[in-house]
């Protein structure tokens, strides 16, 4: 008997939804007829692309409608179910990620389900439900309304044996996406480079769920509240390598493995040791990882850049001991992430460090310390520039309404990558690209009147300077690093970060008070 179809859809700008891609699989390989759709374009204003939906969800009849979504695409979320409820009204509709699992009973208001924390069983659950014509209102994990109340079902344990979930492809089977003209089409890899971040020459993977910090700002500050632990589950070194072989044998254009992880170090020696052989041995393309300092030591560097490690993400976030112990409860301090960063430089990594931005809590000495730091930080290096936002269930958004109500922002609205111009973010973001002797020159000017003009036409010429040289040369030397220092490779694959680039560099330039 043909089991029904079901259609997932992503509102993401970005094709790489990894948790998405899993539960598509999860269903393709228990024989549903599961279709993924990209709408990184979606307007609820524009007729005929809501119209070249409609067509579409007519000629798959999906039996149930999964989508996914951050708290950024909560808008799109709800107008997108409006539309499918007022025209397919007979199709549940449920919502999941990050943002059904902090906030279920906002989005219980337009989804008829949401699936709170992982996903993977309760897809399967819920469809299998719907096959056989059963009863899904006790389902794990499921969260709907009673009785005009919200009621959240008991949850599934974490998954312990990663290796159960099943991989994906790099393009996905039976994916599609919806272009700039309204039209819908199939994924190929023509469509795929011209979507995909990088121009699809990345390939995203998870060797590992879980944090073992818990920072105020962030979900998995939820999420470990949430299931009661911040446990670290691994997948084996010969699952991960078994997904990665067929990859890049199945998609030759893949030139980067981009490991996701929250913390790809938060693991033992022995462990690392024995990954970092079998993929040089049997992966051989240089890869990408995120790690918090606390973890980075000369033998673990040692190890993966032997392996092909070409680019590492570390987040700094502020620079003052106080504002990370007290305000984001994270024990990675200034020493700390100087300690790491000068070890990134001695084996010549290319590296991404993240800041946070506006932060309410933190005052001139806070801020000018993160200027600091970033001074003393071995260049070059890339920085991305985040602004605080407070996301509702986390402990930083209890704490600024309790203590800061007048601040609260709305961050289903809020651009996390939009941070306020003001002199000390100017501070801090000239800090990455100047040298200190200069830097420290202009930090010397404003400590002694921010008013006076001599520090005003100083500061004035550094981001002239910066913005037409140093942030451009600063880019071209890091890429140049990932590419082991060689000039005809860093050209080859610049095209790569042009989009992505342009997009974060041209930030800067929006007027934000």
């Amino acid at each position: 008997m043909k089991k029904i179809s079901v259609l997932l859809i992503s509102l993401q700008r970005d094709l790489d939804i990894i948790g998405l891609k899993t539960l598509h699989y999860c269903l393709l390989k228990k024989g549903y007829d599961s279709v993924l759709l990209h709408l990184p374009n979606f307007n609820p204003n524009n007729n005929n692309a809501l119209k070249q939906i409609g067509k579409f969800v007519l000629e798959i009849s999906p039996k149930l409608i999964g989508i996914s979504l951050m708290t950024v695409e909560y808008f799109n979320s709800r107008d997108l179910t409006k539309y499918l409820k007022n025209n397919f009204e007979s199709i549940p509709i449920i919502w999941g990620g990050i943002h059904p699992t902090i906030s279920p009973a906002m989005c219980l208001d337009d989804a008829d389900y949401v699936c709170i924390g992982e996903g993977e069983r309760t897809i399967l659950d819920l469809a299998n439900a719907i096959n056989n014509d059963e009863n899904v209102n006790n389902i794990n994990n499921l969260g709907h309304i009673q009785n005009g109340k919200v009621k959240k079902n008991i949850l599934y344990p974490l998954i312990e044996n990663l290796d159960e979930i099943p991989s994906y492809d790099h393009i996905p089977i039976n994916s599609f996406i919806q272009g700039k003209n309204g039209f819908i089409v199939p994924i190929d890899k023509k469509k795929f480079k011209k979507y995909a971040r990088y121009r699809g020459t990345t390939y995203s993977i998870m060797s590992s769920r879980g944090c073992p910090f818990s920072c105020t700002y962030c979900c998995n500050n939820f999420i470990s509240h949430l299931y009661q632990t911040k446990k670290i589950r691994r997948r084996s070194i010969k699952d991960i390598i078994f997904e990665l072989e067929k990859t890049v044998n199945e998609y030759s254009e893949i030139e980067y493995i981009n490991f996701q992880d929250d913390c790809f170090l938060a693991c033992s020696d022995t462990y690392l040791k024995e990954f970092c052989e079998i993929y040089k041995g049997k992966i051989k393309k240089p890869f990408i990882i995120r790690a918090i300092p606390i973890y980075i030591t000369p033998n673990k560097i040692k190890y993966l850049k032997d392996a092909g490690l070409a680019w590492i993400n570390l987040g700094l976030q502020s620079g003052s001991d106080r504002v990370c112990n007290d305000i984001y409860k994270r024990k990675s301090l200034k020493a700390d992430f100087l300690k790491a960063a000068r070890i990134i430089k001695k084996f010549n990594i290319a590296a991404f460090y993240d800041i946070i931005l506006d932060n309410p809590f933190e005052n001139e000495e806070d801020r000018l310390a993160t200027v600091q730091t970033l001074i003393e930080t071995p260049k070059p290096f890339y920085t991305q520039f985040f602004s605080l936002t407070c996301y509702l269930g986390t402990e930083i958004y209890e704490k600024v309404k309790k203590e800061l109500p007048e601040k609260i922002e709305d961050s289903l609205r809020k651009d996390y990558l939009s941070y306020k111009k003001n002199i000390l973010n100017d501070l801090t973001r000239l800090a990455a690209f100047l040298n200190a002797e200069h830097m420290n020159k202009i930090v010397y000017f404003y400590k002694q009147n921010p008013r006076t003009f001599k520090f005003k036409i100083s500061l004035f010429i550094a981001k002239l300077l910066t913005l037409i040289i140093y942030e451009p040369f600063t880019y071209w030397q890091v890429i140049k690093l990932s590419q082991q220092g060689s000039y005809l490779k860093t050209l080859r694959v610049l095209p790569n970060y042009v989009k992505e680039g342009l997009m974060r560099y041209l930030n800067q330039l929006i007027f934000k008070t």
